[in-house]
């Protein structure tokens, strides 16, 4: 594929605004295949008409147009396949007028689908001539196909909600409009004197820009639930003024829809209602909850515990888990009789705000006695997840209090009980839940104890599998292996992947077991540094030798990356072994890309920058998003085996990879395929112009020491 025709597409809709997106690529699109027409096309219900959003006409836009389907090859596109004739398609379609007034005699047509994967639109090359590369036209319109469709899905979005006129501007509840995706179009005066938000504020916003968060997931479900099926719902929430001032409204929410039964949109009434609640909260709050510390009481535990309770079961989630964590201060008299008991106090008051902290709104902390507080937690995706939330009080605990200068190390004992498997009410709950809150003081306090054994025994293992880790480390048990990755072009190899290997008590253990959880217990920056010190002293030594050319791809995971991004030390290490950086490749999954991982810009830079190429590795299998790809250093592609693999099964595929291939040239980076084992999978990847080739067909890894005599036996395979 012509790679400076991709460059062209690229570099003109990178600056497409949005008005002008369809026309803008129809343009780029024709230019680049030198076909005569290029338009997109949306199809009405019945599919029986196509009408054009954009026409490009030998490099002019030209009037749309709106043409039936019946006896055309756009209506084969229709139909959900590419539509391909590289010549004579009037004689294959005598009775489609515009082919003849065209005169067209070379035709492609691709399908556009909406989210929801039906076909809304299609796009389509004329050409007056036979076509000279129909693959490579193909190939363009399956790459950019999916930039169409997501503006043709964005448009849809954007298009108005016409409302009624009788809505009352000077109503005295507050009023507000949604069209059906909940973006607010109207508000009335008595809204924005209620919340200070005008429609400028909030004009295309949804009412979450109102939320306080106090509410759970499982109440907006009920809400939802009442509106999709009753049409209504109404009742008192939690919502936040502009300027931050959390209130309490009585709402009324009804779903409109047409004469067709179809949703258009919603309306709400509300009235202010939060200084008639503060009274009444006032006097609940002695009941409800303890006065030192704030947090809930006992008493006001076991009634949201047995109505979460309900709740998860009136909505059919019973299984969903939750638990409860009973949890004591260690050693807490020694506070009240080295300092005093105003010492205490403080104590619980800063041990309560800590554990409020850590929990989400739809859980609840209490203080159960006088240094046992409680907490419950429910949604939980799964039992596992308990652990994580016990590890993330361990490591909020880790940091001293500082109480009137005096600073004050707390650790925690901590017992858990699972709902409906331990126990299926906050009574049985708080039993078991104390029950192992015991074992865990008198197995030597600051620890956690399960009711039940089983992720007691998950956790233990998990705890062994970390010590074995940190032996391993300690004893140097890894080990490095190359994997020669060889030039299609020069029919050599001067590039190996560094894989790490641990073998631990006679046995190997795969990457896929250990690396996991190496990155959840911190481990991974030791370990990269490991295999990174390995293969610079391998790397020398083959320096030394004089295969001087040899570069060396050495994965990192995400996890080592700092939150400043500063990763001077892995340059340091090259530099200690006296090697060139340009020898030293480092390898990052796709996850970098995430948007998220912004802040991996700024050390990949510095490794760039210091001479160290870039390599993206499993390309395909997660952000494969050419936006991403562009503001991140990459000077490699590579692409994952998954989808070599099914090259020659799928033909698909091919397209795919080839499309790959050609985007990356197109951007500069090179292309490195990865699990070759076919010598059909090598000769398409050669057809396709891939550089480089990585797996079995060539070589399984190879040990230290073993690199040079295999760079001496080396030959090609054809």
């Amino acid at each position: 594929m012509n790679e400076h025709r991709i460059k062209a597409i690229i570099k003109s809709i990178s600056n497409i605004n949005n008005d002008n997106f369809f026309d803008e690529i129809c343009l780029s699109l024709s230019r680049a295949i030198n076909a005569d027409f290029v338009f997109i096309a949306t199809i009405n219900d019945t599919k029986t008409n196509a009408t054009s959003l954009a026409v490009a006409n030998k490099g002019c836009l030209v009037d749309n147009f709106t043409y039936p389907l019946k006896s055309t090859p756009c209506a084969e596109v229709v139909s959900e396949s590419i539509c391909t004739y590289s010549c004579n398609v009037q004689n294959l379609y005598p009775d489609d007028e515009l082919l003849v007034n065209m005169k067209i005699d070379g035709y492609v047509g691709i399908p556009l689908k909406t989210s929801k994967g039906q076909i809304s639109a299609i796009l389509v090359a004329l050409f007056e001539d036979a076509i000279s590369d129909v693959h490579e036209v193909e190939t363009l319109f399956l790459l950019f196909s999916g930039l169409i469709e997501k503006e043709l899905h964005k448009c849809s979005y954007l298009k108005a909600i016409e409302f009624t006129n009788n809505i009352i501007e000077n109503a005295h509840e507050a009023i507000v409009v949604c069209d059906k995706n909940q973006r607010i179009t109207y508000i009335n005066p008595s809204f924005t004197r209620m919340t200070g938000y005008d429609q400028a504020d909030l004009q295309g916003k949804t009412p979450r820009t109102l939320s306080s968060g106090k509410q759970s997931k499982a109440f907006y479900q009920t809400m939802w639930l009442d509106l999709n099926t009753k049409g209504h719902w109404q009742g008192e929430i939690w919502n936040k003024r502009k300027d931050g001032h959390e209130y309490l409204e009585w709402l009324s929410i009804t779903a409109v829809v047409d004469k067709n039964n179809e949703l258009t949109h919603y309306t709400a009434f509300f009235t202010d209602i939060t200084e008639q609640y503060i009274a009444k909260e006032k006097i609940k709050f002695h009941d409800s909850y303890d006065t030192l510390t704030r947090a809930a009481n006992k008493k006001s535990l076991f009634t949201f515990i047995d109505r979460s309770i309900v709740q998860y079961t009136s909505l059919e989630k019973s299984n969903s888990p939750a638990a409860l964590l009973v949890i004591n201060i260690d050693l807490f008299k020694k506070f009240n009789s080295l300092y005093s008991h105003d010492l205490g106090d403080k104590v619980l008051i800063y041990v309560a705000n800590r554990l409020k902290e850590l929990v989400r709104d739809t859980d609840i902390v209490s203080r159960t006695t006088g240094d046992n507080f409680s907490i419950f937690i429910n949604g939980l995706t799964n039992k596992k997840a308990a652990i994580n939330v016990v590890n993330s009080i361990n490591s909020a605990f880790m940091k001293p209090f500082i109480i009137d200068d005096i600073n004050i190390k707390i650790t925690l004992s901590i017992g858990i009980a699972f709902f409906k498997e331990d126990a299926q009410n906050a009574h049985g709950l708080f039993e078991k839940a104390e029950q192992a809150m015991f074992v865990a003081k008198d197995n030597g306090r600051n620890s956690y104890e399960f009711y039940s054994q089983e992720l007691s025994d998950i956790a233990n293992m998990e705890e062994a599998f970390k010590l074995s880790l940190e032996s391993a480390i300690e004893n140097d048990e890894f080990s490095n292996v190359y994997q020669p990755i060889v030039s299609l072009k020069n029919k050599s190899v001067n590039k190996f992947e560094v894989l790490a290997r641990w073998k631990h008590n006679g046995d190997y253990i795969s990457p896929a077991e250990f690396i996991p959880i190496a990155e959840k217990f911190g481990l991974i920056s030791k370990i990269g540094n490991l295999v990174l010190n390995k293969a610079c002293s391998e790397l020398k030594r083959l320096n030394e030798m004089g295969f001087t050319d040899v570069v060396f791809n050495i994965n990192r995971s995400i996890y080592e990356f700092s939150a400043d991004g500063d990763h001077t030390s892995w340059l340091d290490t090259i530099n200690s072994y006296h090697l060139a950086p340009k020898n030293v490749c480092f390898e990052l999954t796709e996850s970098v890309l995430a948007p998220e991982n912004d802040r991996c810009i700024k050390l990949l830079n510095t490794l760039k920058i210091a001479g160290c190429p870039i390599a993206l590795d499993d390309f395909g299998t997660g952000y494969s998003s050419l936006s991403y790809l562009r503001r991140f250093p990459i000077d490699t592609l590579k692409i994952d085996r998954s989808f070599i693999s099914e090259m020659t099964k799928v033909e698909g595929d091919v397209v795919l990879v080839s499309a790959i291939i050609s985007m990356a040239k197109a951007l500069g980076i090179s292309v490195v395929a990865e699990g070759v084992e076919l010598k059909q999978e090598v000769d398409i990847l050669v057809s396709l112009g891939c550089d480089d080739i990585q797996g079995y067909y060539f070589s399984k890894p190879i040990a230290a020491g073993s690199l040079s005599q295999y760079l001496v036996d080396f030959k090609y395979c054809e």
